[in-house]
């Protein structure tokens, strides 16, 4: 069986396709012969590479060439994601209903109960939003994650103004949205979810011609090339925008409920980390302060994210005094217990799909939250 397995392998990275189908229909019997939509959704390529595993001590290579036919016959998916030349699109599985519905509740039980309005922005992921790139055969599979937006939003009472990023993003699709090799947003798609929620809180978004724009690393490789190690993907570019009109110096303020340490808005060694993601807040400790100096703003925000858009702050913060950007996913007890609502004008909910319809750690966080300030 595994000489027959081999052979077949062989005949296949050889790119006799028609050959090898031939052989495993008529010579090759006890082999299962792949349906097209076997093969497509990478059966083969999981198969050939469990083979080369147990077999080849060059497996590495081998199984590159199998990725790069795969590719170059469009049947690029591994480990849920689909991949090509163009980046690796995660294609997420149903939102898990229970952790939808609980987390939509906390959001609901905290408007509530909070003085301040509340504003909600939920970011579809690359794959609804670059479909361009997913195989046709593939897209009726997709999660509509269009009509989830769109049910999470009707979920929520009045008391919630919500912000319409999927639109923004969608309209601009051939730009560079969203990391090839990275789940999480570019600094430029950032921008675009920022312009699309000053109509709803209330400031004047700055046209991209106002920034400055740096592009500080231009290797950068993702959360998401791990799942498809073998695809043929140029590596990311991390930019930074930079406000230019007026003098509006942000600061950044890491652990303000501790040893509150300020400084400049980005820390460039922090490329140099493990993730480089983090120059957009710094390292992940919770909560995080932006600070304007110089500013005749004096409007102070809270958010609560997941982490996915962090790049999406920079420019928020030239509208305000202050903003308070609170990562649920990290947040200890302790600093919420220090976190106030009733000093802060505005409440700003952001999160992505595939935290949001998955992960119930926000609902807990935000439970926890209400229940150390009485709610």
């Amino acid at each position: 069986m595994r000489a027959q397995k081999l052979l077949s392998l062989s005949l296949l990275l050889l790119f006799f396709i028609p050959g090898v189908f031939f052989l495993l229909e008529g010579g090759l019997g006890n082999f299962p012969l792949p349906s097209p939509e076997d093969f497509w959704g990478s059966f083969a390529a999981q198969e050939a590479e469990a083979v080369l595993e147990e077999s080849f001590p060059g497996r590495d290579q081998l199984s590159r060439m199998a990725a790069s036919l795969q590719t170059a016959l469009g049947r690029n998916q591994q480990n849920g994601c689909f991949y090509s030349a163009d980046g690796i699109l995660q294609n997420l599985p149903d939102a898990d209903e229970k952790i939808t519905s609980e987390n939509l509740e906390a959001l609901q039980n905290y408007a509530d109960s909070s003085s301040a309005p509340c504003y909600f922005l939920l970011s579809p992921t690359s794959a609804a939003i670059e479909q361009n790139k997913i195989p046709s055969l593939a897209l009726d599979s997709l999660f509509n994650q269009k009509q989830y937006i769109q049910r999470c939003y009707s979920a929520l009472s009045s008391r919630f103004r919500t912000i319409d990023g999927y639109n923004s993003l969608f309209s601009h699709q051939a730009e560079y949205l969203y990391y090839r090799t990275d789940s999480r947003l570019t600094a430029l798609g950032c921008y675009y979810l920022y312009a699309s929620a000053g109509e709803k809180l209330g400031y004047s978004a700055r046209s991209i011609n106002d920034f400055s724009i740096s592009y500080p690393l231009h290797d950068y490789y993702g959360n998401l090339l791990p799942l498809a190690p073998y695809a043929q993907v140029k590596p990311d570019v991390v930019s930074l925008l930079f406000y230019q009109k007026r003098s509006r110096e942000v600061r950044l303020v890491q652990e303000p409920l501790g040893a509150a340490a300020e400084k400049e808005m980005y820390d460039l060694d922090l490329l140099e980390s493990t993730d480089p993601l983090q120059v957009y807040l710094g390292p992940d400790s919770g909560v995080t302060d932006l600070v304007a100096k110089s500013t005749p703003q004096d409007g102070r925000l809270l958010v609560f994210t997941d982490g996915s858009c962090n790049a999406l702050f920079p420019p928020m913060a030239i509208h305000y005094r202050q903003i308070r950007v609170v990562n649920l996913l990290f947040a200890t007890l302790s600093q919420l217990e220090q976190i106030h609502p009733e000093e802060f004008d505005q409440v700003l909910f952001v999160f992505s799909i595939d935290s949001f319809g998955y992960d119930s750690t926000i609902s807990y966080a935000l439970g926890n939250h209400a229940s150390l300030h009485g709610s």
